[in-house]
């Protein structure tokens, strides 16, 4: 409110100022000399309650107006000729205000709404409204080096609960903010709740988040020295609609090596994959997976490494290409289908089969390197009818031998 005060009172000031400087043969501008009368109508919108339509029935001449649409937050110029719209997509209790004013003065009405609904359009609540930018395990920097700053994939300098991870992102600085890890972004939309890194410092500083292209900008979290720790960057209501969000760049304000992994961007309209695990092994049971009597059983993990470091794995022996199976024959495809993952460790370089359908010369074939454990993911959208029968996934290896298979999960 005062700043808004301070606005007026400012523009009350320019005019004066700038009248006296008037050459007599300039027109003049009207003056009002009554304040406004502030009023507003919030109704929920018809065709979403979480949408609110707002009328500004306010009285007076030479209007000035801004909403607020959340306690605490800031005004923002009502420049449209019709109603405007708020939008809350959680359920809860808000406060918006209206305030109005002209060279008079000012006046101010506030209304509180209940919405009791989530957006239904929204994704499930429970799910992991998540994108993963970086975890580093396959040794690679990705997208993460913009502008050629020193940064490297490392090992985990000190393994803990907080992270786990066998590989990070190393950043060196000579100086503080010398350096930076930035990824090109072109998600960010003004459903974004928050960006999650886990972080590790030599030395007790902070570290930065930057999501404008404006240096001035960015937020600041403290770091202790010497351990991991997850920190989680608010972004509800910093993003807004045709804003510009180029990257997302990590900066630390100490000289020295600093660490950082799983980096997350969680919002609102990321609709995470909605998967079912048909088979990890773990209670040492095959489970439906040697349908036909197949030669399957659980064996312990050959190598327990950071892409599978499960105990207990689906074993298949061979003693020809193709001569064997896992087949879990329970009906589960259906037009919704995504994808199907697996974890897969050959002994000897070949390909994995999954097959989905019941003819035989169906299949989708992905090559495997031997002695690693890799996650092949089968792109099922698009590939699946709605009118055609899917009575099993089955997987099966193009080599004589063994071959071992984890954590298989169906998509939708």
């Amino acid at each position: 409110m005062k700043y808004f005060s301070q606005l007026f009172c400012a523009a009350i000031v320019v005019a004066v100022v700038c009248m006296s400087c008037q050459d007599d043969n300039i027109m003049m501008g009207d003056i009002e000399s009554s304040s406004p009368a502030v009023s507003f109508t919030a109704e929920p919108s018809s065709a979403n309650a979480n949408y609110i339509v707002l009328n500004n029935t306010s009285t007076g001449d030479g209007l000035f107006s801004a909403w607020r649409f959340r306690e605490g937050t800031s005004f923002r110029r009502d420049e449209t000729s019709g109603p405007d719209t708020a939008y809350y997509p959680d359920m809860g209790t808000y406060e918006i205000t209206l305030l109005v004013g002209n060279d008079a003065g000012f006046d101010s009405a506030k209304i509180v709404i209940n919405i009791d609904q989530r957006d239904p359009d929204l994704p499930d609540p429970e799910a992991d409204n998540c994108l993963l930018l970086g975890d580093f395990e396959d040794g690679e920097v990705g997208g993460w080096n913009s502008w050629g700053q020193d940064v490297s994939v490392s090992d985990n300098p000190a393994p803990s609960a907080v992270n786990a991870s066998a590989k990070v992102l190393k950043m060196t600085q000579s100086d503080p903010f010398s350096q930076n890890a930035n990824l090109t972004a072109d998600f960010y939309t003004p459903f974004a709740i928050k960006i999650t890194v886990d972080v590790y410092f030599e030395v007790a500083g902070s570290l930065k988040l930057q999501i404008e292209p404006d240096f001035a900008t960015g937020y600041f979290q403290d770091v202790p020295a010497g351990e991991w720790v997850t920190l989680e960057y608010d972004l509800t209501d910093q993003v807004t609609e045709g804003g510009e969000y180029p990257w997302v760049l990590i900066q630390g304000n100490t000289p020295g090596n600093y660490y950082i992994d799983n980096i997350k961007y969680c919002a609102l309209d990321i609709v995470a994959d909605n998967c079912d695990l048909l088979g990890d092994f773990e209670d040492g049971e095959v489970g439906d997976w040697n349908a036909w009597g197949q030669d399957v059983s659980v064996a312990d993990n050959p190598l327990v490494d950071a892409v599978n470091s499960s105990a207990k794995v689906l074993k298949m022996t061979q003693a020809d290409p193709f001569a064997s199976n896992a087949n879990r024959s329970i009906p589960v495809v259906t037009e919704n289908a995504k994808k199907v993952l697996v974890d897969v460790y050959f002994e000897v370089d070949g390909s994995l089969k999954l097959q989905i359908e019941e003819d035989f010369a169906t299949g989708y074939f992905i090559d495997v390197a031997a002695g690693a454990w890799t996650t092949l993911e089968y792109n099922l959208v698009g590939e699946v009818d709605a009118n055609t029968d899917y009575p099993w996934i089955l997987i099966q290896g193009n080599t004589a031998g063994n071959y071992f298979i984890d954590n298989i999960r169906y998509c939708e």
